[in-house]
């Protein structure tokens, strides 16, 4: 059996969660979620970025490479019992190529990581992505930098925000200017500044039966 790997790819506040999770309910896949919660250093990041990014993205880095490991192989169809050997596919909370392209060259780009700290980032990811499997689609939550800031507003985590509009809007170039780049994993993008898909049934159907198109997937019974 073929099983799909799939990735919810957008800057903060596109809805990346909670499309993953409708995606993964939807389907039947595996919910890869992106540990956040657990990175003690990112509230640290957002008070004082300069001493914390370096940190912050490491995390990061370092969690999302051990759940693709831990994705290859079941892709690879090994019979692993944590995963169980029905499983359809993964759906993955955020795309590793986004930490490493977009997040962390922003915080190099702005100067939070020095060249040395970029530098030992970039060999920490070059040292581990030949063993990752390719994605087999990269649905990308393309999201205004006014309607992200709402959004992320309206969701209250606190060290959230301070975030400046030029921030956000540097993430969107670098998310925009990977895809341009990208010519290996095909993309899905889905206008959402229109979808509540966290709220809309609508928006929901929506979203599903783009991505069930694209792959010709029946939904979960």
């Amino acid at each position: 059996m073929r099983r799909l790997y799939l990735s919810v790819m957008g800057s903060m506040g596109s809805g990346k969660t909670t499309a993953a999770r409708l995606l993964s309910e939807t389907f039947g896949f595996t919910l890869l979620e992106e540990n956040f919660g657990e990175n003690v250093f990112l509230p640290r990041f957002y008070r004082e970025m300069d001493r914390w990014a370096f940190h912050s993205q490491t995390f990061f880095l370092m969690e999302k490479t051990r759940q693709i490991l831990d994705a290859a192989r079941v892709l690879s169809e090994v019979n692993d019992p944590q995963w169980g050997k029905n499983c359809p596919g993964i759906i993955q909370d955020t795309p590793i190529e986004q930490d490493v392209y977009s997040y962390a060259r922003a915080q190099h780009m702005l100067g939070h990581m020095d060249d040395a700290e970029w530098r030992l980032y970039q060999k920490i990811y070059t040292s581990f992505e030949p063993y990752f499997p390719k994605p087999s689609l990269f649905v990308y939550l393309d999201t205004s930098v006014p309607v992200l800031e709402r959004r992320i507003a309206s969701r209250g985590r606190s060290y959230e925000q301070e975030i400046p509009e030029s921030y956000l809007a540097l993430l969107d170039k670098l998310n925009h200017d990977w895809l341009k780049a990208n010519s290996t994993i095909p993309v899905l993008i889905i206008q959402t500044d229109g979808l509540n898909i966290v709220r809309s049934r609508e928006a929901q159907a929506m979203l599903i039966g783009q991505v069930a198109k694209r792959l010709h997937l029946p939904r979960k019974k």
